[in-house]
Parts: C-alpha cells; sequence; structure tokens
C-alpha cells in the first residue's frame, strides 16, 4: 500500500541527495568555471547568510545566495521580498529610473553585497589595490565609488549596450550594467596576492562575449611590445611596478585594457553621457585615423620632459613612443576627480583634487616635469613655461602671446583647454569664447 508520509520523506530525502548536498557541504572547489570565479569560491565567495538568516546552511558559493529558484524558504519568501525577478534573482536586476548617481542598493542588484553595508564587500579601487595607495585611502566599496564626483554612468552603459546593433541581442539576456564588463560566474577576485597568477586573475569580459575572461592572456606587452612603460608603485623606491609591485616594467602583467576600454570607446561608437549632457569623446589609441592620441601609438615628437620611469626608458629603450594602459589614469567605476583621473599616478598621490580642467596639472605632473620638477625657467609648481618655450625645440617661441594667453587662455593655461583625447599638436590656436579651440 502507497504510505503519503513515507513518500514524502522519499522525494524529500532524494531532493536532497540530489540538489541539496553538493551545497550544503562546504568542500573545497574542484576544477569549473564558476568554482574558480569569486563568487563561486567554496571559501570567499557568495554567501547571503550575512543579510539573511535563511541562508545559514547554505555553503559559500551556492547559487541560491544570489538565484531564488524556489517561491520561499520554509514558507517563508527571503529578503528581500517583492519578487520574482527576472532570471530569479532575489532583487530586480537594475533600476532604469535611475539615470544618475547617487545610487542605494535597490538601484543594482549587484550593490546589495558590493556596497557600504550588509555583507560589506570590500573593493578598494585601482589606486589602492594595484597603485600602491595606503588600504582606506580609496571608497570601500563598489558603490561608493560610483557615488563620486565622476563615474561610469550606468543608466548610460545600459542604454548605450541594449540599443546598440552589436551588444542589445547580447546584453537583452542580462539586463544589468555590470555584466556589460563582468561576467558574475566567471569573474575572479584578482585582488589577493595569496593567489596563484596574480595579478592576472581577470574579472572582465569582453563586451558581446559571455567568455572566455579578458586579461589574463591579453596583456600589454602582447599588444604593444615595445610601447609599454608601466607605472611605478612608489615613486619614492623607484623599483617596483604596477600593478601592486607584481608588474613587468615592460607590461607582461598588466592586463591590455586599452583593447578592453576601446572595444566601446572607439572611434566609431557614438556614447551620450547623461551626466555630461553631450555626447562623450571618441578615442582613437591606434597608429592611423582621426583624432589619434599621443598617449597612444601615435607617435611622440619634439622635446619631452618627463619624470622617470619613462625619462630613463626613452634614452636606455630608445622608446619613441610610450603607450598609456588606460588604467595607469583612471579609475573604471569612479573617482573624486574629474574624469574619472586616479587619485594617484605614477607612484605618488595626486595633490589635490581635480575638480575643473584648472587643476589637470596635478594628474599631468606625475609623469610629466612641470618648471619646478625641470629646475628651469621660473621653477614654479604648476607651470609649464620651460616645456612650452624653454626647451631646445620648444613648440611655441615668445611672440604673439595673446593668441593663446589672452582672454581666458590666462597666464598659465590650464592644461585641459589643450591637452585631451583626440588632440594632436597640428593645430593653430585661436581665441574664441575665451577658450582656445583647434
Amino acid at each position: 500500500m502507497w504510505n503519503a508520509s513515507a513518500s514524502k520523506k522519499y522525494c524529500w530525502l532524494t531532493s536532497f541527495l540530489v540538489l541539496g548536498a553538493p551545497y550544503l557541504i562546504s568542500a573545497p572547489a574542484v576544477g569549473g568555471s564558476y568554482r574558480d570565479s569569486a563568487h563561486g569560491n567554496s571559501v570567499y565567495g557568495v554567501n547571503r547568510s550575512a543579510i539573511e538568516q535563511n541562508f545559514l546552511n547554505f555553503a559559500i558559493g551556492n547559487c541560491e545566495h544570489c538565484h531564488d529558484t524556489h517561491a520561499s524558504l520554509e514558507g517563508v519568501e527571503p529578503a528581500p521580498s517583492g519578487g520574482p525577478s527576472p532570471h530569479t534573482l532575489f532583487a530586480d536586476s537594475f533600476n532604469t529610473s535611475r539615470t544618475q548617481n547617487l545610487y542605494s542598493e535597490t538601484d543594482n542588484f549587484c550593490f546589495y553585497c558590493h556596497t557600504g553595508s550588509g555583507p560589506n564587500v570590500i573593493n578598494q579601487n585601482y589606486s589602492t589595490t594595484f597603485g600602491g595607495g595606503d588600504a582606506g585611502f580609496a571608497p570601500q566599496s563598489i558603490m561608493a565609488a560610483f557615488n563620486q564626483a565622476s563615474y561610469h554612468n550606468l543608466f548610460d552603459i545600459y542604454t548605450f549596450l541594449s540599443s546598440s546593433i552589436t551588444y542589445k541581442t547580447w546584453f537583452a539576456e542580462r539586463e544589468n550594467p555590470c555584466s556589460g564588463c563582468h561576467n558574475p560566474h566567471l569573474a575572479k577576485r584578482n585582488w589577493d596576492s595569496g593567489q596563484p597568477g596574480f595579478p592576472l586573475l581577470s574579472t572582465l569580459s569582453l563586451p558581446g562575449t559571455s567568455t572566455p575572461l579578458w586579461g589574463e592572456n591579453e596583456t600589454m606587452i602582447a599588444a604593444y611590445p615595445s610601447g609599454y612603460e608601466a607605472p611605478y608603485v612608489d615613486v619614492s623606491a623607484g623599483t617596483t611596478r604596477e600593478p601592486a609591485g607584481f608588474g613587468n616594467e615592460d607590461g607582461a602583467n598588466t592586463p591590455n585594457y586599452v583593447g578592453f576600454c576601446t572595444t566601446c570607446h572607439d572611434p566609431a561608437n557614438t556614447i551620450w553621457s547623461t551626466t555630461l549632457n553631450r555626447n562623450l569623446k571618441k578615442i582613437n589609441w591606434g597608429e592611423t585615423g582621426l583624432n589619434q592620441d599621443k598617449h597612444g601609438a601615435l607617435t611622440r615628437n619634439g622635446t619631452d620632459i618627463f619624470r622617470e620611469p619613462y625619462a630613463g626608458a626613452a634614452v636606455s629603450k630608445s622608446k619613441n613612443n610610450f603607450v598609456l594602459s588606460c588604467l595607469d589614469c583612471h579609475e573604471p567605476h569612479g573617482s573624486e576627480n574629474i574624469m574619472l583621473l586616479r587619485r594617484r599616478i605614477n607612484g605618488e598621490n595626486l595633490e589635490g583634487t581635480v575638480v575643473t580642467t584648472d587643476g589637470m596639472s596635478y594628474a599631468c605632473k606625475r609623469c610629466h616635469a612641470d618648471d619646478l620638477a625641470a629646475a628651469a625657467g621660473t621653477g614654479e609648481a604648476d607651470r609649464w613655461e620651460y616645456v612650452h618655450h624653454g626647451v631646445p625645440d620648444a613648440p611655441y617661441n615668445k611672440m604673439s602671446c595673446l593668441n593663446c594667453h589672452g582672454g581666458a587662455g590666462g597666464t598659465p593655461i590650464p592644461c585641459g583647454n589643450c591637452h585631451g583625447h583626440g588632440m594632436t599638436d597640428s593645430w593653430v590656436p585661436v581665441q574664441q569664447t575665451g577658450r582656445i579651440t583647434f
């Protein structure tokens, strides 16, 4: 005779053995993409028990920490309630009505953990993690990084990817702007120096693809074998290089962030910025085409008064150009400075916060020598008379000064008036509406 009670117990036991046992037993991670990822790792992976007591019996890294595969646990819907949400996530993926920061946890599913409360996953910025900054020097979470003066606007990322002919079909299956750069099932924890392969443990997946990770094999030395020079981690020591002192000076341990970032930020794509209320500048890091960049593959000319390590490398390695990695100067998520400029560049903290282009000198002088560092001209800090007028092949003689220095040009001229992505030196300055244009 069929026993309903026994049958229920058998079904429960079968479900436990088939579905539950692998998750409830916190065993060492075995080979597999998810188990190798930051979220799937059995030691430091996702752990929702920090915000919801119903998950205390689930092993770290269990899929259930992000996905509510059932409507309830023991008859109660886990917090935050209100589901179900797409992809069986325990909350909505992204709040499309949030067009600018400040962001809260409920605006982005990732912020439930990568935030200043709840599980409080610590993620410091690039300047600290890989640039030698002191711990606590930067925001302590991803959400905090996005809630700064300049940031990658999540709504703009969502809009661009969901409307792009190239990416919209791919992105429709994901819907979260973070997934434009990160595959949550593959991304690794690359800031732990105790892991083999550091720092080439990638958090990135190229937009439009699901696999493989980007940056573990794609390095700056592979892309620019004779053009990259890794910046210092600590300029006072003058030996170790980025990232995090594990870097090779020619970029063997630096992911090819140029190849990654220019997947979107290239000469072809038009990307609207809600924050700036204009289209972003198109980036050409190559050797040909319009609006090339001296920080890219465009060959430099004339005398450049560099600081180390670039001054020495220009002589000892006869480098005719230095192709910078995007993250040599910029933060990927956000910054207290304009244009996502890092707080620390080339082994030294910026002297102040860059809130307008007038303060760009704080960033430029980390690699280029101002009059004080060059011990020439007026010898004043944050002045650039020598490099523009005093070197043997100076680009400008001291005649017709008002062509550049009149009106809002001032003395000295703010670096951002003349220098920036897409600007070359093949221009004649003209005074127009108080700014130098070309």
